[in-house]
């Protein structure tokens, strides 16, 4: 099973990139719970698939470009997908840049994410954002 977890975490950052939030959602359960830094803007635990897919919807109001990019997805057992990649962002409103390293936890049941854990760096995207 495993193997089809790293496979659906695949997926779901391939749809990411291009920008298809529906199909992102078809790797995610209903009541999927996602996790990122509370001093993000849409940041904190969200929970429910339309909700978190809305928090990533906002993400254009903020940043005029945005990507993850992940390097290594990492098979953790049986539940859990270990990525690590870069992220990259340009701010909207101020123009500022950041490049900095990531890691996602994923935890999947039922050939679905349940939950999803973003540890970036907050500070340097804040700052990007003029805080």
């Amino acid at each position: 099973m495993s193997q089809e977890n790293v496979q659906l975490a695949q997926q779901g950052y391939e749809a990411f990139g291009r920008g298809d939030l529906e199909a992102v959602g078809q790797t995610f359960a209903d009541d999927v719970e996602w996790w990122t830094s509370d001093e993000l803007p849409a940041g904190g635990e969200v929970k429910g698939r339309d909700e978190v897919l809305g928090t990533f919807a906002q993400l254009p109001d903020y940043w005029s470009d945005f990507s993850v990019e992940p390097s290594e997805f990492v098979d953790a057992g049986e539940t859990l997908v270990i990525v690590r990649g870069r992220q990259r962002a340009t701010s909207k409103d101020t123009g500022a840049s950041f490049d900095a390293p990531f890691v996602h936890i994923f935890e999947i049941s039922g050939g679905k994410v349940t939950r999803g854990e973003f540890f970036g760096d907050s500070a340097k995207a804040a700052k990007a954002l003029g805080g």
